[in-house]
């Protein structure tokens, strides 16, 4: 028996070196890299099949894997997935508090060892752009795009009825109520706050207009004194504003109840003559058969504290899972993204400002809303951070809370800013 079994042993050595020497198997084993990203970009599966065929002809034995989810389910979903055994590789995410939160809990990876290694991220975007991901000095992320906001309108419908574009607020409100007296059914801005971010996007500009980017920075960074943190009357003056705009008529019945993509599709349609949308927008409105839009920015307020040269910027791009078993080829895969070759096609494919700019010059036909895009974002004296990624995450969301509250007309401005500061003084406390 014991013969047996050896002469069986030798049969089964000689035929798999038989098999090893023809090719027929291979001792390397793949390596699976999975990406979590957003849902609904256009040309992203494109993007991404591109993405993992350019990389397997540096590392053939690396499979990228992505999967995609949406919005606001992803916020929930990827916190879940980093505190469990079940997380992506390289993740999306928003740089701001959401980021740095992430980093301090020990769930992201500390990239900076990566950065300047062959292939890395410091070879393809500036220093300034990966600092916006930096925690106590160390890289958190990479850049690979950033989002701004912008009113989209239709130049026919100003024209046939002789609408111009507003330059302040006022200007703005009574833009919605020269649209409704043409036509009490139009909705002249729809907006879709189903998910609440919608309208903290329009608070983030009103804050900044108002109360000014000086006045607000130790409130946003909770380093105000606790008898002045969050106590100025200009934030009591914005959420007004809001008010505003919904007494005008700029907005549907019940926004509250309305998605983001709804909205969307009322401008598309041109249903609503303009909406205040983000970069990502342009390629939306293209592909359900609207391009003749224009743009403006977000109006001056008048006797407010900031300047209306100053826009809308969230920088966003790849995180690696501090879990990763694989961190030095997440980390080279989340920098093969903002590759040259790469970049260009994220901006060719989906519409990104992409963070490396080194082959934009070669594009092909790029869009009137992308040459707009990229002109007036370097164009602007500053930028702002939207509220819902810049602040402490308990702020973040009872900004998001009061948003809803006030559209329901259930605080008046007053009570949901003694509310923000009540949970901002405990957010302070407990840092």
């Amino acid at each position: 028996m014991n013969f047996l079994k050896f002469i069986t042993k030798k049969i089964y050595l000689f035929i798999f070196s038989l098999f090893l020497s023809f090719g027929f198997i291979t001792t390397s084993y793949a390596t699976d890299i999975t990406i979590w990203d957003l849902s609904g970009r256009n040309g992203q599966d494109e993007f991404y099949d591109n993405l993992n065929k350019e990389y397997k002809k540096i590392n053939p034995d690396v499979n990228i894997i992505l999967q995609t989810f949406e919005n606001e389910a992803y916020k929930t979903q990827i916190q879940v997935a980093l505190n469990g055994n079940d997380g992506p590789d390289v993740f999306f995410n928003w740089f701001g508090e959401d980021s740095a939160r992430l980093a301090r809990a020990g769930l992201a990876l500390d990239i900076t060892p990566y950065a300047n290694v062959e292939g890395g991220y410091g070879n393809y975007i500036s220093e300034g752009l990966s600092n916006t991901t930096a925690v106590n000095g160390k890289i958190y992320g990479v850049p690979n795009t950033s989002v701004s906001k912008y009113f989209h309108y239709d130049p026919a419908f100003f024209e046939a009825n002789s609408l111009t574009v507003p330059k302040t607020f006022d200007d703005l409100l009574n833009l919605c109520r020269d649209i409704r007296a043409i036509d009490s059914s139009i909705v002249p801005w729809p907006l879709g706050n189903s998910e609440r971010w919608k309208l903290n996007h329009v608070i983030t500009m009103l804050n900044q207009r108002v109360v000014g980017e000086e006045n607000t920075a130790a409130d946003y960074s909770l380093s105000a004194s606790e008898d002045e943190l969050f106590t100025n009357p200009a934030y009591v003056e914005a959420w007004q504003k809001v008010v505003d705009l919904q007494d005008a008529g700029c907005f549907q019945d019940a926004p509250n109840a309305t998605a983001p993509e709804l909205t969307r599709s009322m401008f598309s349609s041109q249903i609503s003559p303009m909406i205040y949308c983000g970069t990502w927008c342009g390629g939306i409105f293209d592909s359900e058969g609207f391009s003749d839009f224009s743009y403006f920015r977000f109006p001056e307020v008048v006797g407010g504290a900031g300047a209306a040269t100053v826009g809308f910027l969230v920088p966003s791009g790849m995180m690696v899972s501090a879990k990763t078993p694989h961190p030095e080829i997440a980390a080279h895969v989340a920098s093969f993204m903002v590759s040259d070759d790469m970049a260009l096609q994220a901006a060719e494919l989906m519409g990104f400002m992409p963070s490396n700019p080194s082959k934009i010059g070669e594009m092909s036909n790029p869009t009137h809303w992308f040459n707009f895009y990229v002109n007036d974002i370097a164009d602007k004296t500053g930028h702002v951070n939207v509220l819902d990624v810049l602040l402490e995450a308990n702020v973040s969301n009872a900004y998001l809370d009061m948003g809803t509250e006030i559209l329901n007309r259930t605080k008046t401005p007053q009570e949901a800013m003694d509310f923000i500061r009540q949970v901002a003084l405990e957010a302070k406390a407990a840092m």
